[in-house]
């Protein structure tokens, strides 16, 4: 077994076993020698040993490897051994410069990175020029025009500015430049750059009528550094919300998903209700068990997903941090889909469940063929106390009776002129279905009923669902036929149930309650006289 050892290369750290580190280190030391004497000689080592730790990094994939003497190898063969970075004649150094890249030769990936180096206020412009090879000046008319033409080029490159890291190291330089990081490139691109400060040196000691370009210059960099704060402050506090808010959602969530049945029981998921609905019971009376479980399943999925997202991308803003890791993201946005596609998927199905409609009509003979007048009256509301009035849909409302849900609804009265001489009343169920036979037992489902005595009918306020019956859009619908000098009196509780009555008077139904009615050959018309006496029981 061999041993390891702890080292420390340009501020990283490594495990490195005995054959490689005596390998890397006599490397290192043939680098020293060499460029030691050298003016820049420690920069180009700084930068030599940053860019050896950047490929020992790839080839751990920044986790806790040891390095072997096969990895040290590929570094020095990326980087360059001995003798192509020793002292040659100058003559082959430029055919070498000039040759063109041989068969089989490496391409080198170009970096997009800003330049600090040419830039006028966040070297965004240069750091693409060189990235595409091409003038930066170009680049920087083409976001003046812009900025002219609607503005748009200010926010693009704040965002570049954000986005694109600076080239600090010789090696990410070179990279900006599709040129690979070798020894031979860096100790080549830091000896261009000293002469490059030597040269801009000899300018500021003997030119004196270069202060106000000087002075832009700095102007510009004190403006890039201020925005630069302002947009780190900017995206700290977008960062701070964004995390304020993910754990506010997400302590709401849970807590939801904790009280009651189910995170839709009341909370701040009550989607309008008032609080204390209990949307758990209230579902269950509109679709299946099966169809309830996977849709709360699908929701706290697509719900739950979003808010961790948010949590993520508020503490990367704020701390910074790097996530190599595609298949936890991939596998995420693959489940957050698959959640979607299922709640679709169920959506639809409970849906189809309202595909067909079917009705059922019964005839009822009202046995009153000596009286005049037929009273119409309401049977007493006993559930009144026990309906809740936050949820109806059209004339449905759910009643708690015993402790359970129970479905009703106002039936719909209206009158019609007969034609046979005697009370017909007619009673009409609808219902739908996934299918025709589906929804032929909805409508068996509903239950109404309503009495005679002598000259009155007692109509019940509400029409049941039978136990465990879903909701279909059940409906009930009631036509009294009175026959040609036939009269009606409505009682006052039968505003409740009447419907689009139609009358000689114009007028509204609510306001026919109390009055005598007769069928004339006109229609329906308010009888002229005094009002009615009770009939006797």
């Amino acid at each position: 077994m061999k041993k390891t050892f702890t080292i420390n290369i340009s501020g990283s750290i490594f495990h490195i076993d005995d054959d490689a580190f005596e390998k890397l280190q006599k490397y290192l030391h043939m680098l020293n020698k060499h460029f030691n004497a050298a003016i820049e000689g420690q920069e180009i080592l700084q930068d030599i040993e940053a860019r050896i730790a950047e490929l020992l990094i790839e080839k751990t994939n920044n986790k806790v490897d040891v390095v072997t003497d096969a990895m040290v190898d590929e570094v020095i063969a990326r980087m360059g051994k001995p003798e192509d970075f020793m002292e040659q004649e100058e003559e082959a150094e430029k055919v070498q410069a000039e040759a063109a890249p041989q068969e089989g030769e490496q391409k080198i990936r170009r970096r997009l990175y800003r330049d600090g180096d040419n830039r006028v206020l966040g070297g965004v412009c240069s750091g693409m020029g060189a990235y595409f090879n091409i003038d930066p000046v170009i680049l920087r008319i083409i976001f003046v025009v812009v900025l002219f033409m609607g503005g748009a080029s200010i926010l693009i490159y704040l965002i570049l500015w954000i986005v694109v890291p600076k080239a600090k190291t010789t090696a990410q330089k070179l990279e900006m430049r599709g040129k690979e990081p070798t020894i031979s490139n860096i100790e080549k691109s830091i000896k261009e750059e000293m002469s490059e400060v030597g040269e801009n040196y000899n300018k500021f000691v003997n030119t004196k009528n270069e202060k106000g370009v000087s002075r832009i210059d700095s102007f510009g960099e004190v403006v890039g550094s201020v925005l630069r704060v302002v947009l780190r402050v900017l995206v700290l506090l977008f960062g701070a919300a964004l995390i304020i808010g993910g754990i506010a959602s997400l302590v709401g969530f849970v807590t939801s998903m904790a009280i009651g049945h189910s995170f839709m029981h009341g909370g701040p998921w009550n989607f309008g209700w008032d609080s204390n609905v209990d949307m758990t019971s209230l579902l269950g009376n509109f679709v299946s068990p099966g169809a309830y479980t996977l849709s709360l399943i699908a929701i706290s999925i697509l719900i739950g997903i979003p808010i961790l997202l948010i949590l993520f991308i508020g503490t990367k803003l704020i701390f910074r941090y790097k996530t190599n890791n595609k298949l936890i993201g991939l596998g995420t946005f693959g489940l957050w889909l698959a959640a979607l596609i299922v709640l679709i998927v169920v959506s639809v199905n409970q849906v189809s469940n309202f595909s067909k409609r079917t009705s059922q009509t019964v005839t009822q003979k009202v046995e009153c063929t000596t009286c005049k007048t037929l009273y119409l009256k309401v049977n007493d509301d006993l559930f009144e106390s026990l309906i809740d009035n936050e949820v109806s849909l059209d004339r449905m409302k759910i009643a708690t009776v015993n402790g359970k849900d129970k479905l009703l609804g106002h039936p719909r009265f209206t009158i019609e002129k007969g034609s046979s001489g005697e009370y017909l009343l007619l009673i009409k169920k609808n219902s739908r279905g996934s299918s025709t036979e589906n929804a032929q037992q909805n409508v068996e489902a509903i239950t109404y009923n309503f009495s005679q005595k002598d000259s009155t009918l007692y109509f019940d306020p509400y029409y049941f669902l039978k136990d465990n019956a879903k909701w279909r859009n059940q409906e009930v619908n009631l036509t009294l036929k009175v026959p040609e000098g036939k009269a009606i009196y409505l009682d006052s509780a039968m505003k409740d149930i009447i419907s689009d009555i139609e009358n000689t008077e114009n007028m509204w139904d609510g306001d026919m309650v109390g009055k005598t009615w007769i069928m004339t050959a006109d229609g329906l018309s308010l009888k002229p006289a005094k009002a009615p006496e009770s009939p006797k029981k």
